[in-house]
C-alpha cells in the first residue's frame, strides 16, 4: 500500500492548525520544506516576497517544530523535505481560502475547504472547530504558575495598547504572579514594558517544550500565536486577545477567521 506523505512549508501556528485535518485523513509522514515561503508567496499569491515569513522555513525552525510532530501518534517520520511526493497538495493551498478569497473560515476550515469537505456537516465541524486534535503530551507543572501567557507582536493590528488585558482584570487579579510567559525574550520584555508587570520567563527550546508548559497548565492567555494554536489543538481552556481588525475576517457562515473556534472553554476579548 502507497504510503501517505504530508508536505508542508508553513510557519508554526498553520502547521499546527494543519495537524487537525491531516489527523482526520489518517496516518502519514510529514516533510517539512525549507526556505520556500517567498516562491511560494510569488507563485501563488502573486506577492514580491512571504512579508514577515520572508526567507523561512530555515534549519532552524525545522529543529523548533519538529519534536511537537514527532509526538503526534498518527504521524510517523518527520524530515526536512528532498523531492518526496506530496500525497495531498491540496493542503497548501490554505492561504487562498483566506488571503485571496476573502476569509472562507477559520484555519482548520480554511484546510477542510482545501479538500472540498463540506465544513457544515456535523462530524466534520465538530472535529473541526470543539475536538483536540494534538496528541497529549508530558506535561511540566512550575509550581504556582497556573497559566501560560504569551503576547506575540506580529498579530495586534491595531490592539498593541492591549487594553482588553486591563478591562478583563488579567493584570490587576495577579496573572503576573500566577502566570508563565513562553516565547522569545523580546516578547516577553514588551508585555512587562506594556503592561508595567513582571512575570516569569520560561526560555523553551522548542515548540514540545511549549507544548508540555501548556499541557501542565490550567488556563492560556495570549493572542495569535504558535502558542495558542496548540492551546487550542490540546484542548485547553484559552482566552485570546483578538485583532482589533477582526472584523475584516468574518466568515460568511458567522464566524471569524484566523483563531476563531465557538468551543465552551474557548474565549475572546
Amino acid at each position: 500500500m502507497k504510503n501517505t506523505n504530508y508536505i508542508t512549508h508553513s510557519t508554526f501556528g498553520d502547521i499546527v492548525y494543519s495537524l487537525c485535518v491531516m489527523r482526520m485523513i489518517g496516518p502519514g509522514d510529514l516533510y517539512v520544506r525549507l526556505n520556500y515561503h517567498d516562491e511560494f508567496a510569488q507563485k501563488v499569491l502573486g506577492w514580491p516576497n512571504a512579508g514577515p515569513a520572508s526567507g523561512r522555513l530555515t534549519q532552524k525552525d525545522f529543529e523548533i517544530v519538529a519534536p511537537l510532530l514527532e509526538a503526534q501518534d498518527f504521524i510517523g517520520k518527520v524530515a526536512v523535505w528532498t523531492g518526496e511526493e506530496d500525497s495531498y497538495p491540496q493542503l497548501l493551498d490554505h492561504w487562498k481560502m483566506h488571503l485571496l478569497r476573502g476569509w472562507q473560515g477559520n484555519q482548520t476550515e480554511c484546510y477542510a475547504l482545501t479538500m472540498g469537505w463540506d465544513i457544515h456537516n456535523p462530524e466534520i465541524k465538530k472535529k473541526l472547530l470543539h475536538d483536540a486534535w494534538l496528541t497529549p503530551v508530558d506535561p511540566i507543572r512550575i509550581p504556582g504558575k497556573t497559566v501560560v501567557v504569551n503576547r506575540t507582536t506580529r498579530h495586534l493590528h491595531g490592539a498593541e495598547a492591549g487594553e482588553g488585558w486591563i478591562e478583563q482584570g488579567f493584570i490587576e487579579k495577579g496573572i503576573g504572579d500566577c502566570g508563565v510567559f513562553v516565547g522569545t525574550a523580546e516578547e516577553h520584555a514588551a508585555w512587562e514594558e506594556n503592561f508595567k508587570t513582571k512575570i516569569h520567563y520560561h526560555k523553551t527550546e522548542d515548540l514540545l517544550e511549549v507544548a508540555r508548559l501548556i499541557q501542565g497548565c490550567e488556563m492560556f492567555i495570549g493572542n495569535q500565536s504558535s502558542a495558542l494554536s496548540i492551546a487550542v489543538g490540546l484542548g485547553k481552556t484559552y482566552w485570546c486577545e483578538v485583532r482589533a481588525d477582526y472584523e475584516r475576517t468574518r466568515t460568511p457562515h458567522g464566524g471569524y477567521g484566523d483563531t476563531w473556534f465557538p468551543r465552551a472553554n474557548g474565549f475572546y476579548f
